[in-house]
């Protein structure tokens, strides 16, 4: 007599396959939203960053020369194209070649009680020594 061999498995799902199910699912919908939580949205108008709520970076023009205040914390102004101007506080020390900057980048969040944007970070773009070379030639 020949044994016949079924042509299909059923599997049936146990509490550990559905548990695990339920984390890759949870992990997923997590790193999403913590993805989503990080990307810092690019922008050249303040008024964009002031009704964005969310960290953004913020580009624009030198409005001040900057100062420290009583805390120690870099201050400045930043002027958008739209010629709209915001107070920029920074906990970083002012960056070298500040003044010289053709554009400046703040990465932050705009403070609705204070009426300030509050940068993590501040680059700035300043002319390159290159260009200085190539006019004097």
């Amino acid at each position: 007599m020949t044994r016949q061999i079924p042509l299909t498995r059923h599997r049936r799902i146990t509490p550990l396959h559905a548990a695990g199910g339920v984390l890759i699912i949870l992990a997923a919908i997590l790193s999403y939203g913590g993805l989503q939580q990080s990307f810092r949205p690019y922008t050249e108008r303040i008024e964009e960053a002031v009704e964005s709520g969310r960290s953004v970076q913020l580009v624009g023009f030198l409005g001040s020369a900057g100062a420290y205040d009583a805390q120690g914390r870099f201050t400045f102004v930043l002027e958008d194209e739209m010629g709209h101007r915001v107070t920029v506080v920074s906990r970083e020390p002012k960056p070298s070649h500040f003044e010289l900057a053709t554009s400046i980048v703040v990465i932050g969040r705009y403070d609705n009680e204070h009426h300030v944007f509050l940068a993590d970070q501040v680059l700035v773009k300043c002319p390159s020594k290159y260009h200085e070379q190539d006019a004097a030639r």
